[in-house]
């Protein structure tokens, strides 16, 4: 700072307090918006053309400006008296600092007049409550702007005035700004800028307040979709860089997503450059969106990475790498694959438990609690600052954007120019594929992303779909040899259902021979009875038994999925013969690895992803045994009964066979043909068009949609409840570590909650509380499906 102009003279205006301060020191109001200037020059140099693709050349000219003028309002005295302890100042220091436009309003045209004094006003604010708050008085008495405006004597003015004039030009400079177009801007004389604020502060303030209001109401009657993306750029940069310096988050790492990176990580799977399939290769050297199919285990993900390579080397730049999964589990693993390529502290983790499975990661490197919850706190809020140029989450991230969700400008503003790897595209019901590709087409249209979607089968239905929003993308089908090379399973087709005495003997008779088996039902009371009676069967052979589904609490499924891949794990050096009992959660939330199947029949698509956990490194010899039951074909109520009766008339061709990936495609449109697909059309195409009425239509920046988020969390979030069983703990971790006590909450549906709801076993939430359960939980069975049979005292919950 020495080196640099710097306003000394200022040193007495903060911005924050010391306990808001880095280093819990008081920050000035010249330090912190040198840091935002700071963060906006990172986010600029990562996109140094989008200024032009977006119609607005000199955007980060306007933003520069707005940086430097944003926080200018908490220079009134009132404010300064807050950051020192004193009384709360209950007005707004953005709508202050606009007394300051008109000193820099000449160095700009009047529409960028209007992208400047939005930018200022609405750092923190979204337009109803800024401009609600500040409509001019009816009554002169009652305005409540001079005396704001007489909170900034004239020395501060003074001192405000020679900073913007003597320091700009250095700063800009510094940042390099200057070469991405942020200049000086010439300011009125020191006594007539002066009294223009002092004099005319109010009424200005007004003036521009009013100018905001018409470019606000213009942008609701705005149908041109490219206004609307460059305004949601306009304040989605500017929060981030505001919110990125408050935070002092480091300065944003430059990405590299060099093909080296991933061959070095290939090697550590013992391969090579010159050993990469076909397709691999392939995809490192196409540009453009991708359609990659490919059988599993060769190397898709490896693929995906050259892919994003490709496009990085290719284009003026890639700021960001998105890799979009549909479960937690294997969001997970993915960050630990990716840190061991890219660097762990470059990879961001974003999902609904991101702090507690941050919190586990770390506690495997660490005996201190506090240090692993406080750097888990750290690396999610980075993540959420938009800070890791890698960042794994599931497309609902990308959909809270479209909902408005508070924040949602900051997170569009990071799609620029990005790269999306979609993986496992096949786990989505057709109703959110829709909303998904809707806006895969968006973000490829308006944003210029790029996008690379794998899969091991891709029904000609999807595949449609899929080209139809990527507008024609490349497409790489992995040689037919090579499918054939990684065939892996053959297809055993069996009378009767799994819990039967005949299944159970089959499973016992496997278990008893040392296999790893995994056992898989579509419900999860069937795979709690399974599991007891297996238990009954096989506890006196010491034969290991697992359950596994989606009504634990993490605490206990981080325990079993630890002891799972140690025993089956694909590149575990502890693995041992294990029974899996599990529901659909393990189709691809786990890397393991077993030696046969035992299923409840389903569709085709979720029974391929169910082998996928047998003889994944193919290990054995010949093809391993996969097993479905011919019964119950009705669905169960969680699966169309038609898909799983069509599948069963598909397998009942392929019995003792081999499953070849290649030809799983043809066989899904088998299935699909007739009935099936026209309801999928006609729901898919009802879904995609609500959804673009409803969020792409009315899409517009500095206005979350408190009714769309509602909406949204309904749609797409489960909700976590606490059983009563947990409480006492729950009420211990609460006060002394509040990530454990996150730990002990269990993920359930909606239509779950309101049917326990309906039953009266559910204690209505306290404030900042879970809704408590009444029903039975333990750590080897998880939720139950009804109350504990004694009874549960209401006291203290």
């Amino acid at each position: 700072m020495s080196e640099l102009r710097w306003p000394d003279w200022l040193d007495t205006i903060w911005a924050k307090s010391a306990p808001k301060g880095a280093g819990n020191q008081p920050e000035t109001l010249a330090q912190h918006t040198w840091t935002v200037l700071t963060r906006l020059a990172d986010v600029a140099h990562l996109r140094p053309t989008l200024p032009a693709r977006l119609g607005a050349p000199r955007l980060w000219h306007i933003l520069a400006w707005a940086a430097l003028l944003h926080d200018c309002g908490k220079a009134a005295s009132g404010f300064q008296a807050v950051l020192r302890g004193g009384k709360r100042w209950p007005h707004r220091h953005e709508v202050l600092s606009l007394a300051f436009v008109d000193w820099i309003a000449p160095g700009f045209t009047q529409d960028e007049q209007v992208w400047l004094v939005a930018a200022i006003v609405a750092h923190h604010k979204d337009a109803a409550a800024i401009l609600r708050a500040y409509a001019p008085p009816a009554d002169a008495d009652d305005d409540q702007l001079p005396p704001r405006v007489a909170e900034l004597s004239e020395i501060t003015v003074q001192g405000l005035w020679r900073w913007l004039h003597d320091c700009p030009a250095e700063w800009f400079a510094a940042l390099d700004l200057d070469a991405l177009g942020a200049a000086p801007i010439a300011l009125p004389p020191l006594t007539a800028a002066v009294r223009l604020v002092r004099q005319q502060g109010a009424p200005r303030i007004y003036a521009w307040l009013q100018v905001y209001r018409r470019f606000h109401d213009s942008l609701g009657r705005q149908a041109d979709p490219g206004t609307i993306v460059a305004t949601l750029a306009l304040r989605g940069f500017m929060i981030n860089a505001d919110h990125g310096a408050s935070a002092h988050a480091p300065r944003l790492p430059q990405p590299v997503f060099a093909a080296d990176a991933v061959l070095s990580g290939l090697r550590s799977r013992s391969l090579t450059p010159d050993r990469l399939f076909a397709h691999q290769r392939q995809a490192g050297e196409t540009l453009g969106s991708l359609l990659l199919t490919a059988p599993t285990g060769s190397g898709k993900t490896e693929a995906a990475l050259l892919w994003a390579a490709c496009q990085a080397r290719s284009a003026s730049s890639v700021p960001r790498l998105f890799y979009t999964l549909p479960y937690q589990a294997s969001m997970n693993a993915m960050q630990l694959r990716l840190g061991l390529i890219y660097g762990s502290d470059r990879v961001g983790l974003q999902h609904g438990r991101g702090l507690l499975s941050l919190y586990r990661l770390l506690m495997e490197r660490t005996d201190e609690p506090a240090q692993a919850a406080a750097q888990a706190r750290w690396m999610l809020n980075l993540a959420q600052l938009n800070q890791q140029p890698v960042r794994i989450f599931s497309p609902y991230q990308i959909l809270k954007g479209f909902y408005r969700l508070p924040g949602y400008e900051a997170l569009f503003s990071d799609y620029h120019d990005a790269v999306f790897i979609f993986d496992e595209i096949h786990a989505y019901e057709v109703e959110r594929l829709a909303l998904i590709l809707t806006t895969i087409r968006f973000l490829a249209q308006r944003f210029h992303a790029r996008f690379l979607v794998m899969s091991a089968t891709f029904p000609s239905l999807i595949k449609e779909w899929l080209r139809e929003a990527l507008a024609g993308p490349a497409e790489i089908v992995a040689d037919a040899g090579l499918f054939q090379a990684f065939q892996r399973h053959r297809l055993r087709l069996l009378p009767g259902e799994l819990l039967s005495d005949a299944a159970l003997d089959r499973i016992e008779a496997d278990a008893r021979a040392g296999k790893s088996v995994l056992v898989t039902s579509n419900r999860v009371d069937r795979a709690q009875a399974l599991c007891a009676a297996l238990h009954a069967r096989l506890d006196e052979a010491g034969v290991a038994i697992e359950l596994l589904h989606g009504r634990f609490n993490l605490r206990d499924r981080a325990f079993k999925e630890r002891l799972i891949r140690e025993a089956t794990g694909g590149d575990s050096a502890q693995r041992r013969p294990l029974v899996l009992v599990s529901t659909q959660v393990v189709e691809v939330s786990l890397d393991i690895d077993l030696d046969t199947i035992y299923s409840d029949p389903a569709p085709l698509e979720a029974l391929i992803q169910r082998f996928g956990r047998v003889n994944r490194r193919r290990r054995q010899r010949d093809l391993a045994p996969v097993h479905v039951f011919r019964e119950p074909a009705d669905g169960q109520k969680v699966y169309d009964a038609l898909l799983v009766q069509r599948t069963l008339a598909v397998l009942e061709r392929l019995q003792d066979q081999g499953i070849d990936e290649g030809a799983v495609g043809g066989w899904l449109d088998e299935i699909y043909a007739g009935e099936v697909e026209t309801r999928w059309r006609a729901a898919f195409s009802k879904a995609a068009t609500e959804f673009e009425a409803v969020c792409i239509r009315t899409l517009r920046p500095f206005q979350a949609a408190p009714e769309l988020e509602e909406q949204f969390y309904r749609a797409f979030d489960s909700i976590e409840v606490l059983p009563a069983s947990l409480w006492d703990e729950y009420e211990r971790q609460r006060h002394e570590e509040p990530i454990l006590a996150a730990e002990l909450l269990v993920p359930i549906s909606w239509g779950r909650y309101h049917a326990l709801k309906h039953a009266g076993l559910v204690y209505p939430a306290g404030e900042g509380l879970p809704s408590v359960v009444k029903v039975t939980y333990d750590g080897r069975m998880g939720l139950g499906s009804g109350a504990p049979a004694g009874p549960i005292e209401d006291d203290g919950i």
